[in-house]
């Protein structure tokens, strides 16, 4: 009887226990990582990157290992070329600290829009018919998989926004129609968003948000040159609900941003930092980055972005809910390089 007493206590603490853990855990979304960074190199990145997922796993409770798919996407910028892409350190250090949680290489899908940006990033071969990875990581590009991926509802985004005159009809035949990724919605366990920082004429800021929603579907050019439109498109498939239950985190490094000219590449207006920002929120990345944008432009008398983009209250209207970007809602966790 005093063994079965215990053994029901024992159970009893441990379920508290786990409990209190729960409750302590920060909501993802409420959580913010400053990881700073000695330099660039591989060797740089590797433990400030392995140092942040383990803080980010820790507070949250959210565990990035392999679920019934057993495979992750990671969603890289080559949009602007090589000047201004996701950087490959940050890639390779990303890669190494997902196999040690379970991943094996052919697992990690890395995954943007276009074929000759990625090519033009170093992230694809020059020629289709060579094996389409990056250093043993598979790598899909959306626009040739668009047409397939079109017959399926779920991944055809309507907005009247048509395209400039003159830009032929895609190949699923509807210009007001725009395809988003299979790969992201179906094929992977969780998938990681990297994006890099840059000015927008129209988002304002073009980061986080806009890499997960206009950098991440084909056919999204339409909305580039109508800022109203773009921030309705970015915002609704940010929400998407098979989109974002699976985006658990967003990975920016400062290692090149630009503060004018964006999002296409201009070396002139390129700062640098030594620090990579996280968070399962891309309201207050993006925040974070019009800050720096601003402080940049200041710094070089030119004019800020002012007022503030429409994208940070959009992001928090009706019933969508994006994320905070008021600094005072938000845990931030600050890291030294070591």
């Amino acid at each position: 009887m005093a063994k079965n007493s215990a053994m029901r206590l024992t159970a009893l603490l441990l379920l508290l226990a786990g409990w209190g853990q729960t409750m302590a855990a920060t909501d993802p979304k409420l959580l913010l990582v400053e990881q700073k960074l000695k330099g660039f190199s591989d060797g740089d990145y590797a433990p400030a990157v392995e140092r942040l997922l383990a803080e980010f796993e820790i507070s949250t409770g959210v565990g990035l290992k392999p679920g019934s798919l057993g495979k992750c996407g990671l969603k890289i910028s080559s949009e602007a070329g090589l000047g201004l892409a996701t950087p490959k350190p940050l890639i390779r250090a990303l890669g190494t600290a997902l196999m040690k949680r379970g991943f094996t290489k052919d697992a990690i899908i890395l995954c943007d829009v276009r074929q000759q940006s990625l090519q033009q990033s170093g992230f694809l071969p020059p020629f289709s018919t060579e094996r389409q990875d990056f250093e043993g990581f598979p790598v899909v590009a959306y626009e040739p998989n668009a047409k397939k991926w079109a017959e399926e509802k779920k991944l055809c985004f309507e907005n009247q926004v048509l395209p400039r005159p003159g830009v032929p009809s895609p190949p699923w035949g509807d210009a007001r129609i725009s395809i988003l990724p299979k790969t992201l919605f179906d094929e992977v366990d969780f998938w990681i968003n990297l994006p890099v920082l840059s000015d927008s004429k129209s988002l304002g800021v073009h980061g986080a948000i806009a890499a997960a929603s206009l950098g991440n579907m084909a056919n999204a050019e339409r909305f580039l040159d109508n800022p109203a439109s773009a921030t309705k498109a970015a915002i609704e498939v940010c929400a998407i609900p098979g989109l974002a239950k699976k985006n658990v985190l967003t990975i920016l490094s400062l290692e090149r941003y630009q503060i004018l000219g964006g999002p296409g590449f201009d070396a002139n207006w390129c700062l640098s930092e030594k620090t990579i920002l996280a968070s399962a929120n891309p309201v207050i990345l993006d925040f974070i980055g019009l800050q720096k944008i601003n402080a940049g432009r200041t710094a070089r008398s030119v004019a800020v972005i002012h007022p503030e983009p429409p994208i940070f209250s959009a992001a928090n209207a009706g019933e969508i809910r994006l994320g905070t970007c008021r600094p005072s809602e938000i845990k931030l966790v600050r890291l030294a390089a070591e």
